[in-house]
């Protein structure tokens, strides 16, 4: 998400509607155009899915959630209180305006020493081609603004356009991207999605960072939207972000911010869980041993 990759700091919530950002019918859709909130919204992302998109003889819906096979630490081990490891960041920008996902994957492809690159990634993750439809209603101070009616189905892809500029494009949730990494790294991909919060840390204290989905601010939003798609309906948020939790103190989250391309950003921890419940408690990770990236404990 964003406008420039010299932006740095908490983005503003309209710097979100970027993602959706489109030209059609001659309406200008910027700032927050494009959406109507839907108070009663909820994310509704924890399908996994292995459909690929090119080419597509006939559509798969996605898949219904299977158990995790998350391993879990030692019952001695104990969880620092506090930990922190580098993994050199990346930004999204500006090839990638929509590119939140693949950036977070590639740094941890980076951090677990099999760096790829996030064009690469961008070009290979699976997509959802289905078309938006879009229909204009009126918007603030008369000037008419656009709904989107129908589009595709993050569980099955990427959807819309992960460039961004003129083009329409919102995102892809966790179990094609997990999908994509276990093509890269076979057998190693675990999908963490619905493990509790503590889970996640624990897995990032034993030195494997997790990428985690949440919002552009890292705070909950009321900002919600529902379209159909070939599955269903799907409600989403134009907040949707994903990051890379690289560390932790008792108070925050410690992450790699591909919007921003800051590392070791720390942000609030309490609002970051309750935005990450929101976007369904998604995470996606790499089972590697400890020594896989450098950290401290303390």
């Amino acid at each position: 998400m964003g406008t420039s990759p010299s932006d740095r700091g908490r983005p503003s919530a309209r710097a979100a509607w970027g993602r959706i950002a489109a030209t059609v019918l001659g309406l200008a859709l910027v700032g927050v155009v494009g959406w109507q909130w839907n108070p009663l919204g909820s994310a509704a992302p924890l399908s996994h899915t292995t459909a690929r998109t090119s080419p597509r003889p006939s559509r798969r819906p996605p898949h219904k959630p299977v158990a995790h096979h998350h391993v879990a630490p030692p019952p001695t081990w104990t969880a620092p209180a506090s930990y922190d490891m580098t993994v050199p960041a990346q930004s999204q920008l500006p090839q990638l305006q929509n590119g939140c996902e693949v950036t977070s994957l590639s740094m941890l492809l980076t951090a677990v020493h099999h760096p790829v690159s996030k064009m690469t990634l961008a070009a290979e993750q699976p997509t959802d081609p289905t078309p938006a439809v879009l229909k204009p209603i009126p918007g603030f101070k008369g000037n008419p603004i656009l709904e989107v009616v129908s589009w595709g189905n993050p569980n099955v892809g990427f959807v819309g356009s992960v460039e961004g500029g003129a083009q329409l494009g919102y995102g892809i949730y966790n179990g094609p991207l997990d999908h994509l990494l276990n093509e890269i790294l076979p057998g190693q991909a675990e999908d963490m999605t619905g493990d509790s919060f503590t889970q996640i840390l624990d897995h990032v204290a034993h030195g494997v960072p997790v990428e985690a989905w949440t919002t552009i601010n890292f705070e909950p939003t009321n900002d919600w939207v529902t379209w159909q798609s070939p599955e269903g309906p799907v409600t989403a948020t134009p907040m949707e972000h994903a990051v890379l939790i690289v560390g932790y103190t008792p108070t925050t989250v410690i992450i790699n911010n591909p919007y921003t391309g800051q590392a070791n950003e720390a942000v609030n921890r309490a609002d970051f869980i309750a935005a990450w419940t929101q976007l369904g408690s998604q995470a996606i990770t790499v089972r590697l041993p400890a020594s896989s990236a450098s950290g401290s404990a303390s």
